[in-house]
């Protein structure tokens, strides 16, 4: 018991500590992700991570990169407590399961020598974890975070997105407003296939590398010969990890980007009958409010949208804009669902975008995945010392 509450103290400072080291870098990546308009990608290549930075930071104002920071460092922190709990309490398992053969083998052997004159200690080896139980472990522990993983995500990922500021209580409301609590597993499934195998790979990097790197175990982690050793394993494991899962993190992304409503399926359909207005969303109701929030979006992506009629019209109905559509719908909250499955999502996103789409700020993230990480797993170890001394 007390080992699984020092994973958990380590775990949520560790995972506050990275959290707030890379905001930045995460509201940068899921700009990158957001579907783009079909206006912008007519129109323009796709911005670059500077230009999409740069334009984060002159529209929306220093503290847009620290968007929906409140959610993570109280859910996603959290979740990393979780996170190594499950992974300790796993490690523990095999932990036992090897002490117990070491017995029965003492054993054995003991009543085999017994009458040359051997004995039978029952002295303990010291375990240590083969990188495929390592990797075992690391999936369990992704699996049995999916209940936190979600939710936290996903009132991160809509702050993040909204070019309106909102807090993550404002959108944390505004989801259980639309569909209740079930609202918050909003791409659940997406989310436990991709974050099983990530943290397998996340921790089987991390332990790899500290042997690789002969982390000097009789040294404290705070001392110099092991404080970069660590930073480098953490880095590494978030690198890696995040580079073998990111398209799977884009499609996780964009379905959870979505403001969705318990209605939804029972909505009325677009009216026109083209391919592309069936394949995007219906926005009911529109308001002059909408309007200079589409104004908004265009001065944000530097590129000036119109709708079919070239005209924008201040009336009760739907837009049939798809410039306006993708990037209105996640400003208002009143849409319909626009991906109707993970499939549906993977198919019409490459249709649309290429497939460059599913790398698209992958830089940035590998950038982010290192320091974060790095910080993550250097202020766990850290943390773990102090409480296992006290």
């Amino acid at each position: 018991m007390a080992e699984s509450f020092n994973d958990f103290v380590a775990g949520w400072v560790g995972g506050a500590a990275g959290i707030i080291v890379g905001s930045p870098l995460d509201v940068l990546k899921a700009r990158l992700q957001a579907p783009r308009s079909t206006a912008t990608m007519n129109n323009e290549a796709p911005p670059s991570a500077w230009q999409t930075l740069t334009r984060l930071v002159r529209y929306e104002g220093i503290n847009s990169l620290f968007k929906g920071v409140l959610a993570p460092v109280v859910g996603l922190a959290g979740l990393n407590a979780i996170l190594f709990v499950s992974y300790g309490s796993l490690l523990r398992v095999f932990e036992r399961q090897h002490h117990q053969q070491q017995q029965e083998h003492q054993q054995q052997h003991h009543q085999h020598y017994a009458g040359g004159g051997g004995g039978f200690t029952g002295e303990k080896e010291p375990f240590m974890p083969s990188l495929a139980q390592i990797y075992i472990a690391g999936c369990g522990a992704g699996i049995a975070c999916f209940f936190f993983s979600t939710p936290t995500e996903l009132v991160k990922i809509q702050a993040q997105v909204s070019r309106i500021p909102k807090s993550s209580w404002e959108v944390s409301k505004e989801i259980f407003a639309r569909s209740g609590l079930r609202g918050f597993y909003q791409g659940g499934w997406i989310t436990v296939i991709r974050d099983a195998p990530s943290y397998g790979i996340y921790f089987w990097v991390y332990e790899g590398m500290k042997r690789i790197l002969e982390l000097d175990q009789s040294q404290n982690s705070s001392d110099s010969s092991n404080a970069w050793k660590l930073l480098v394993a953490g880095g590494m494991a978030g690198a890696v990890s995040w580079s073998s899962i990111y398209p799977i993190d884009v499609i996780k992304s964009r379905l959870q980007m979505q403001v969705v409503s318990s209605s939804s399926s029972s909505s009325s359909s677009l009216s026109s009958s083209s391919a592309t207005n069936r394949a995007m969303p219906s926005i009911a109701n529109v308001t002059e409010s909408t309007i200079h929030q589409s104004r908004l979006v265009r001065q944000y992506h530097g590129s000036q949208a119109t709708t079919q009629n070239g005209s924008v019209t201040q009336s009760t109905g739907s837009i049939n804009n798809t410039a306006q559509l993708s990037e209105a719908a996640l400003l208002t909250g009143r849409s319909e669902r626009p991906y109707t499955s993970i499939k549906d999502c993977i198919i019409r996103s490459y249709r649309a975008e290429g497939p460059s789409v599913f790398v698209r700020g992958l830089l940035p993230t590998i950038v982010r995945g290192f320091p974060v990480n790095a910080v993550t797993f250097y202020v766990y170890e850290v943390v773990m010392e102090m409480l296992s001394r006290n």
